[in-house]
């Protein structure tokens, strides 16, 4: 077999796990406009040759594999009324290289986030709709990393949290509260506006209410100031072993919080806000 033949060989995808970012299919090497036509083309040719002969013993008149190929295509757009088609590629060199400063955005970014019965818990990567999670990224890093440089916490760690805690930015605590981290009130004597009601672990609990989304970041670092997570900051910029402080001294009851925020941190590579 010649080289030409091995490189069609690894044309069609293969199904592979990816650490962090679920299945994807990923190509071999990126094939050319025309290679892909041919490759529709003979996945196409056998159903389009028993619609010839299906046509030829209706009609008794021979017509021609494009004309079949024609009256299939009107008969599609017809039939579906919003007729689609859109095609794809990927390698393995680029399949991880969806950061949130990249101008092209993956295919699934379309898709719609996969509803949890809590909303109010923490959710994990795959909760979060990949475009809005870059625009989030992008619209608050610059006050991420202002309170890394003034506080100390990672701005991998504060905008993982704010991610998984507000679902980039779509939760009801997120638009109605500007509450980015599921920030809660334990005061005795609230003033008008600093708190709501809302249903989370308990039917009482109450989350603070904001002026702004950047007054919850600022208080999201208020909280990491108590003493309960005073040694995580010895871990400096270790957003794994943040992680797991955070879970162990109990910012949050769900049992998974450590691999939720590290797997969004991994996913939208926030490590780089660290730099």
């Amino acid at each position: 077999m010649n080289a030409r033949n091995n490189k069609n060989k690894n044309f069609f995808p293969k199904l592979v796990r990816k650490a962090d970012y679920g299945y994807q299919y990923t190509y071999q090497y990126s094939p050319t406009l025309a290679e892909a036509f041919k490759v529709i083309f003979n996945a196409l040719l056998v159903p389009l040759t028993s619609l010839k002969g299906l046509l030829f013993k209706i009609t008794g008149r021979k017509i021609s594999l494009t004309k079949v190929a024609l009256v299939a295509l009107v008969f599609v757009v017809l039939y579906t009324k919003d007729f689609k088609f859109q095609i794809g590629f990927t390698t393995d060199e680029n399949a991880n290289n969806e950061a949130y400063w990249d101008s092209e955005q993956s295919a699934s970014d379309n898709e719609l986030a996969r509803k949890v019965s809590n909303e109010y818990a923490p959710v994990s990567a795959k909760d979060v709709r990949v475009k809005r999670t870059n625009e989030f990224i992008i619209k608050y890093k610059d006050i991420a990393i202002k309170e890394m440089q003034r506080t100390g916490i990672p701005a991998s760690i504060k905008m993982g949290q704010a991610i998984i805690e507000s679902r980039s930015g779509d939760s009801r605590l997120a638009k109605e509260n500007n509450n980015h981290f599921g920030i809660k009130c334990f005061s005795r004597r609230c003033k008008k506006g600093h708190c709501t009601n809302h249903f989370d672990d308990h039917h009482k609990d109450f989350f603070r209410k904001f002026k702004s989304p950047d007054q919850s970041w600022i208080e999201h670092s208020k909280v990491l100031a108590k003493k309960r997570y005073k040694g995580l900051y010895s871990y400096k910029k270790d957003y794994k072993k943040w992680a797991a402080g955070l879970k162990k001294a109990g910012y949050a009851t769900d049992k998974k919080y450590d691999k939720k925020l590290i797997g969004v941190i991994k996913k939208y590579k926030l490590y780089k806000l660290d730099k």
